[in-house]
């Protein structure tokens, strides 16, 4: 993963080589400036996969393509622990998830991804694109234990102003600012657990509507990504024998 300044949002990060990642995470893009824009899209990026509802967000400043893909169905939870909003996440709305992971494959282009924060829903559909991809766990989970930092340096007075009407106990308000502010690599871990007991990322997203074709483009992408990283490493067959047409 890397790091990437972006005007106009936070807690970005691309993931495969560097000047040209196969996939951008990060947190909302309503704000992004004309400067925030043009490193995005010299990066690859001509579509952004927005996560939120239609309710969380206004007018957006940036000219981006936008594929508005809600993934909750409904008002995100203000109060709860982490590990329950994603156990209930990959119960219950697994066609939502892999319609997000879908649209990453289907995209010829790269595509940037990010809900509010750029942490949870953000952080379950690349996690799911990566594992689908063929990636490491481990980095997966580094990459997404490296919002912590990010997101609470933006968010945490927003964050006290949203909860402290919810008149919560202590323990209840400790659980609600973890799950607006943290991202712990254990609860990305409990959630891939989940996963595992269903057979594995790539039986979940194929049981709920993605195709072997769009994990296969995943897959060739972040091989090619791989191949660019490591400039003596032959391109993998696996892209070579990929046709330019993108994935219907």
């Amino acid at each position: 993963m890397q790091l990437i300044r972006l005007d106009g949002s936070y807690n970005a990060r691309g993931i495969g080589a560097p000047e040209r990642p196969w996939l951008v995470r990060s947190a909302a893009l309503d704000g992004l400036t004309a400067s925030g824009e043009r490193t995005l899209r010299g990066l690859g990026v001509d579509l952004v996969i927005d996560l939120r509802e239609p309710q969380e967000h206004g007018a957006r400043a940036h000219g981006l393509a936008v594929r508005e893909l809600p993934l909750y169905g409904e008002a995100p939870p203000r109060a709860g622990t982490l590990e329950d909003v994603y156990a209930r996440l990959i119960r219950d709305r697994g066609e939502r998830l892999a319609a997000a992971v879908a649209a990453i494959a289907e995209h010829p282009g790269t595509v940037a991804v990010h809900c509010t924060a750029g942490k949870d829903r953000t952080g379950l559909v690349v996690a799911l694109a990566r594992l689908a991809a063929g990636e490491a766990r481990a980095e997966i989970l580094a990459d997404y234990a490296a919002s912590g930092v990010a997101v609470r340096a933006a968010r945490s007075a927003l964050v006290a102003d949203q909860i402290a009407p919810l008149r919560l106990s202590r323990e209840a308000r400790r659980e609600a600012e973890r799950l607006h502010l943290d991202s712990p690599a254990a609860a990305l871990g409990l959630a891939l657990e989940q996963l595992d007991a269903l057979g594995g990322a790539e039986r979940y997203l194929l049981r709920h509507g993605a195709t072997p074709a769009q994990l296969a483009e995943l897959a060739a992408r972040a091989a090619e990504a791989a191949s660019h990283a490591a400039p003596d490493r032959p391109v993998p067959a696996a892209r070579a024998a990929r046709t330019a047409e993108p994935v219907r």
